[in-house]
């Protein structure tokens, strides 16, 4: 259960920062600087967001 509460919350966060970085309201690396400087999101968790943005920017050819 606790997993899937977890991945919930990356994935709304993810639709958010996708919102906002579309709308040019802020960069990625300020997001992810910001969290993890706070202790917002673990190691792991960063880890999974990277990998979700590269893998979205490739299939939009952003990358």
């Amino acid at each position: 259960m606790e997993h899937d509460d977890e991945s919930e919350i990356l994935k709304g966060m993810f639709e958010e920062i996708m919102k906002m970085i579309r709308q040019k309201q802020i960069r990625i690396e300020s997001i992810m600087q910001k969290a993890t400087e706070q202790d917002i999101i673990t190691q792991d968790s960063f880890n999974r967001i990277y990998k979700m943005l590269g893998e979205y920017g490739k299939k939009k050819q952003w990358v």
